[in-house]
């Protein structure tokens, strides 16, 4: 319970922020908040991959790794391939003259281009600001209320029926999870849709809801389930305390980091199409 009262009371402070930033005409609004839980998911990345190497280390990653995503939304899609082999290159040019440990070096490289990619893709919340101008803000508030319902949907449905179905979802990976749980995500992501629908999506049909909820939550439960990956590999319980209750920023956001890429394509391929 005292966890739970954590999770309200940051969540009473996060969203009336995140709500405000959605509904300001200015997409800057959303970037801004966007790229700061970037940098602090690739600071928590980087001491979860390279905790006894150098800070100038990690922040010459924190900072390749803005640099990719700040380009992904400011420059146009022409530039992304560019862009991304600048920073494949700066990554290895900067071992190549800070080398340190010569045995470690090519883990290093990895887990830092690695780094930039994955805590990236975080980028797709605020693209999803640049939508058209009727559904503005809309789809970042699906994206959003997809991964919350979600989150609820599963503590509620494993809290209540797991004991009578307490099937493990992924034991190996993380064993508190349950497969009811999953299911309860499934319910609470198709019930942010319908609610989008209802309310200020109207454009929706119950086959978008269907195409939309479906499939990014299931991209969302994995995405939970490699960030749990991750921190088992490294044996840490979460990726910092940031956030009463969640642990860290990456914690929070695993499944965004999955979910809003798809959402984005659909937005721009078969939303209206179908």
């Amino acid at each position: 319970m005292n966890n739970l009262l954590a999770r309200l009371l940051t969540a009473a402070v996060l969203v009336p922020v995140l709500i405000a930033a959605i509904l300001w005409s200015n997409p800057l609004g959303v970037w801004g908040i966007v790229i700061l839980a970037t940098g602090i998911g690739l600071r928590e990345y980087y001491n979860m991959t390279m905790p006894t190497r150098p800070v100038s280390e990690r922040a010459v990653a924190v900072a390749l790794g803005l640099v990719l995503a700040a380009s992904i939304y400011w420059l146009p899609a022409t530039l992304h391939a560019p862009v991304l082999a600048g920073v494949t290159i700066a990554g290895f040019l900067y071992y190549l003259f800070f080398y340190g440990e010569m045995e470690s070096v090519a883990v290093r490289v990895a887990a830092m281009l690695f780094g930039s990619l994955y805590c990236g893709l975080l980028t797709f919340v605020a693209l999803l600001k640049l939508s058209p101008s009727s559904t503005q803000g809309a789809w970042v508030l699906v994206v959003l209320t997809c991964t919350w319902f979600s989150d609820t949907g599963a503590y509620f449905a494993g809290r209540f029926i797991g004991k009578y179905w307490p099937r493990k979802l992924y034991e190996a990976v993380s064993p508190k999870k349950t497969l009811i749980g999953g299911i309860g995500g499934m319910a609470g992501s198709f019930g942010a849709l319908a609610l989008a629908k209802a309310w200020y999506l109207p454009e929706l049909s119950w086959i978008d809801c269907v195409l939309v909820s479906v499939p990014a939550n299931l991209l969302g439960q994995m995405g939970d389930l490699c960030e749990s990956m991750l921190k088992r590999a490294v044996g840490v319980k979460d990726s910092g305390a940031l956030l009463p209750g969640h642990g860290g920023m990456l914690d929070r956001v695993d499944a965004l980091l999955f979910s809003a890429p798809y959402i984005w394509v659909y937005t721009q391929y078969v939303f209206g199409k179908i």
